[in-house]
């Protein structure tokens, strides 16, 4: 009898704090194409990419359209010239690694397909101390933090940025060597091509938050467990195999100072509580309209890779592949579940019950039997173990 009071309480004062929800309206106004976004690093022992795109309005709930058909290249203090070609998809790179001196500065140079031409200042050279290791731990709730370690012995670095590619492998709840070709006549149960197990799959992907760390506060240039990336308790992820490559870059104070108000605008807003927006000048600006707001920064300096592997058999997972239900026998003498059952995709043949009566083929849901329609690709990377 004392506890219903209270849960009337609760449900009032939830209700009341929906009620004074307000939208968001944003005071700043973009031209129709959205202002021009900048993200990329120019590098000296890696391929220097950049990707071009531009802003949506408010709620953002479409893709960024990336910006195509642009000019795109770097230039040094000695006035040499590095042409970087558009890979489609707003990314433009250079064909190879460029030989870029330490001891100049670079800049980067846009002219769009509209006339509109973009410079960015000249920025130093900062080489990038090796990683010493990239590891991971397994928290008590099996969450998995992968974390990096680094120093710089020369004490010269201080600011880093992180970024990483990331490739992890899954399995089907069941295997099939069958398919239902209805492209036959009649359409029929034939057996999957050489090369085409559905049983494997693959899923790519990469860092969008922004990580950052700084040393200036220690003693020595050391970064020590910096986190990279959490992985959810018991996630696919580490179902059977995952790899990600981690990028440590070096940045100045400038550019630290920059990418640290992005991820405040960008990771820590949501609440009344949290840093309210700032503004985001950039380093890039727009020649022909001075006036215009470009987003993005541009460094320069060498790229350190790292490599790390983690297997089940490394972590304890309770990840289990199952299916919603048990396989149905679809006879062949029952066309009409036959053709329903396949046509649509639905189901998809396990394998073959043989003869007699019932004879036909075991089935089962298509998202327990092909590992691609939970949207992996069933091809390994080049690099792949097995």
């Amino acid at each position: 009898m004392r506890k219903r009071p209270t849960i009337c309480l609760i449900f009032t004062t939830l209700t009341l704090t929906e009620a004074c929800k307000d939208p968001y309206i944003s005071p700043y106004h973009s031209p129709a194409t959205g202002y021009l976004v900048v993200d990329g690093y120019i590098s000296g022992n890696t391929i220097t990419r950049f990707t071009l795109s531009r802003t949506i309005p408010l709620p953002a709930d479409s893709v960024p359209p990336p910006e195509d058909g642009a000019t795109v290249g770097l230039e040094a203090s000695d006035n040499t010239s590095y042409p970087l070609a558009g890979q489609g998809q707003g990314l433009y790179a250079s064909n190879d690694t460029l030989k870029l001196n330490p001891q100049l500065t670079y800049r980067l140079r846009i002219k769009t397909t509209d006339g509109e031409e973009y410079l960015s200042d000249p920025v130093p050279y900062k080489p990038t101390p090796q990683n010493d290791s990239i590891n991971f731990v397994q928290n008590a709730d099996n969450s998995i933090w992968v974390y990096a370690n680094t120093h710089d012995p020369a004490n010269n670095t201080h600011y880093y940025q992180w970024t990483y590619d990331q490739v992890y492998e899954y399995h089907s709840a069941e295997n099939t060597y069958l398919y239902y070709d209805k492209d036959t006549t009649p359409p029929m149960v034939v057996p999957r091509p050489p090369g085409d197990s559905v049983f494997r799959c693959w899923i790519a992907g990469n860092s969008t938050n922004i990580i950052l760390g700084s040393s200036t506060r220690l003693s020595s240039d050391v970064s020590y467990e910096q986190p990279i990336k959490l992985i959810p308790p018991d996630d696919i992820q580490t179902s059977v195999l995952f790899t990600i490559l981690v990028k440590q870059y070096s940045l100045t104070a400038d550019g630290y100072a920059f990418l640290s108000k992005m991820a405040k605008n960008s990771e820590s807003l949501g609440s009344i509580f949290d840093a309210q927006p700032t503004g985001l000048k950039g380093n890039i600006q727009c020649l022909t309209n001075p006036s215009e707001t470009v987003i993005g920064w541009v460094s320069a300096g060498t790229v350190n890779e790292q490599r790390l592997w983690i297997s089940r058999y490394q972590v304890r997972s309770m990840y289990t592949y199952s299916c919603p239900i048990k396989d149905m026998a679809l006879q062949l003498h029952d066309s009409l579940q036959f053709a329903f059952a396949y046509a649509y995709g639905g189901w998809t043949p396990e394998y073959y019950l043989g003869n007699g009566p019932d004879q036909g083929w075991l089935s089962n849901y298509t998202t327990c039997l092909v590992c691609t329609t939970r949207g992996g690709v069933n091809r390994a990377p080049s690099y792949w173990p097995y």
